[in-house]
């Protein structure tokens, strides 16, 4: 079956295209620029764009979330994979993918703020010693695309372009996340034409390291009637905090602040669901606006020790968002802007796969929670204690860019 595959790997995104017929040729008239745009200040249109990117992050964690378990994705990968897509997307289509993935942006204006937010991305993470490597690719499979979307993608996201098979896609994902992904499709549509990718991978060392001396096993709640023995770490230093009746809240910088892990803990063991179930960007957009806002203070934090990696098929997730056209076979699919016809390109299948690791050093990161009230200790320090399933998320502090989100629902990673 002909297809447009979509594939994101805890730092990767693959989308790959068929065909039904004979490869077209990436003529002019089926790749027509997208309408010109009514300008907006950079910083505006970028805002806006990290905005729904917030907004995307929560409706796929939502998505994800149903399954149970430990989660763990990058709805930036994500979305700069689908970016890539919806550059060639006209029509309806174009509309359902604007819809599904928050995009609030005309084509022209979205394409050029993904290019400043990678770009601002990996220079505060990298000035300030941490690492953060994104990176976009079009493998050619067995077809072509028009020129102009080519151009599109190296001048707005700095794509790869090269020419290959599975062995070669497959190879530039384990290089691209450090060998943390080693593979991102297991095969290729016998009329694939080629699949985009992106790659994040995120290595960073906290400002305050936890001591490996102090780490210790103790119980993590998984449920009411249920425990495991996990590896705690343990520190006591200066650290954002928010406290409600129903959960708390805690921002561990990486060195330097510009980047920094949230915890979202509930204060009960079985409180995790209903954080969820009323999880919302606007919740989640005040969450981080009054932890930005906090004075720090000296906090007695318990973390667990985690790693774990995860894969999923987002075509269901998407389809669940309202984006139906681009995954149709038989004609409504519009991806004209890549120099095909309408109704000879579409989606056939997204994949994701991540990886994530956190220790006393920091967190290791590919791509990319439960509850009963805090015990307080005698002295006057707050004190986080993550013993019971919770939500986290990586973000750039000063765009606000969600770059990973999950949820540790065991950190034994059963």
């Amino acid at each position: 079956m002909n297809r447009l595959t979509v594939l994101f790997c805890a730092a990767v995104c693959a989308i790959a295209l068929a065909l039904s017929a004979s490869p077209a040729s990436a003529g002019s008239d089926c790749c027509s620029a997208p309408p010109a745009s009514t300008e907006q200040p950079a910083d505006l249109a970028l805002n806006t764009l990290v905005k729904g990117n917030s907004a995307f992050a929560v409706k796929l964690y939502q998505q994800l979330g149903k399954a149970g378990g430990n989660l763990f994705f990058s709805p930036f990968s994500v979305s700069s994979a689908l970016g890539m897509t919806f550059a060639g997307a006209r029509e309806n289509t174009a509309a359902e993918m604007k819809a599904a993935l928050s995009f609030a942006l005309d084509q022209e204006q979205l394409h050029d703020s993904f290019r400043q937010l990678n770009e601002k991305l990996a220079s505060v993470a990298n000035n300030d010693g941490q690492k953060l490597n994104i990176a976009n690719g079009l493998c050619l499979t067995g077809g072509d695309v028009s020129e102009e979307f080519k151009a599109l993608l190296q001048k707005n996201y700095g794509a790869e372009l090269f020419a290959g098979d599975l062995e070669k896609i497959n190879g530039w994902v384990k290089t691209k996340t450090e060998s943390k992904i080693e593979k991102i499709l297991e095969m290729l549509d016998p009329d694939s034409v080629c699949v985009l990718l992106n790659a994040i991978y995120f290595k960073g060392i906290w400002e305050s390291q936890f001591d490996e001396k102090q780490t210790k096993e103790a119980p993590f709640r998984l449920s009411e009637t249920e425990n495991v023995n996990v590896p705690f770490m343990y520190q006591k230093a200066s650290f954002r905090l928010i406290e409600k009746d129903d959960f708390q809240a805690i921002a561990m910088p990486y060195k330097g602040k510009s980047l920094s892990m949230i915890a979202v803990l509930p204060q009960k063991v079985d409180g995790l669901a209903g954080l969820e179930k009323d999880l919302s960007p606007e919740k989640i957009e005040a969450w981080l606006a009054e932890l930005d806002s906090a004075s720090e203070e000296t906090v007695k934090l318990y973390l667990p020790k985690f790693k774990f990696e995860t894969g999923y098929d987002l075509v269901s997730a998407f389809t669940a968002l309202g984006m139906k056209d681009a995954f149709d076979t038989v004609g409504a699919a519009d991806f004209s802007g890549m120099g095909w016809p309408k109704g000879k390109l579409w989606i056939s299948q997204i994949k994701h796969k991540a990886f994530v690791e956190v220790n006393e050093e920091g967190t290791e990161a590919a791509a990319a929670t439960a509850v009963e009230m805090a015990t307080k200790s005698i002295s006057m320090d707050p004190v986080f204690k993550a013993d019971r399933p919770f939500i986290f998320m990586i973000r750039d502090n000063s765009i606000g860019s969600i770059l990973f989100m999950g949820r540790v629902a065991n950190p034994a990673g059963k």
